[in-house]
């Protein structure tokens, strides 16, 4: 017949895992500038008036051209027009990933094992064989 029952205990792991924000990014396009210098090579069409003496008298807007002299008269200039074009020129992907690594973590848990110690009638300690010393050898 049972005297009593004595309830033998231990810890258990559980484990719980929180999300904590490791950092934080900012992605962002920005726009920058640079100076870049173009050389263009620029065409002027003139018309070139010579006049030579004993020809007779040439006028050029009212005014008389005295012999031996160089006119010139400006009929077309190219001028430069700058046209700026955009292309791209790099694709950039993100993506955001989620990746699992495995962790060991270490942890001490405690138990309770059944001690019987045995007392004589004069209140002293009798030290019982432990079960390792009673097997077959």
């Amino acid at each position: 017949m049972p005297v009593g029952t004595l309830e033998l205990r231990e810890e258990r792991a559980t484990v719980e895992r929180q999300r904590v924000a490791a950092g934080q990014v900012v992605i962002r396009r920005e726009r920058r500038t640079r100076v870049q210098t173009i050389e263009v090579d620029l065409t002027d069409e003139v018309l070139v008036i010579e006049t030579s003496a004993g020809q007779g008298q040439v006028f050029l807007g009212g005014r008389l051209l005295e012999p031996g002299t160089v006119q010139e008269v400006l009929l077309s200039q190219e001028q430069v027009q700058v046209v700026k074009q955009v292309y791209a020129v790099q694709d950039v992907y993100i993506a955001k990933e989620t990746r699992t690594v495995q962790h060991t973590v270490p942890v001490e848990l405690a138990y309770e094992e059944l001690v019987v110690e045995q007392q004589d009638v004069d209140g002293h300690l009798v030290v019982l064989d432990s079960p390792e010393d009673h097997r077959e050898t």
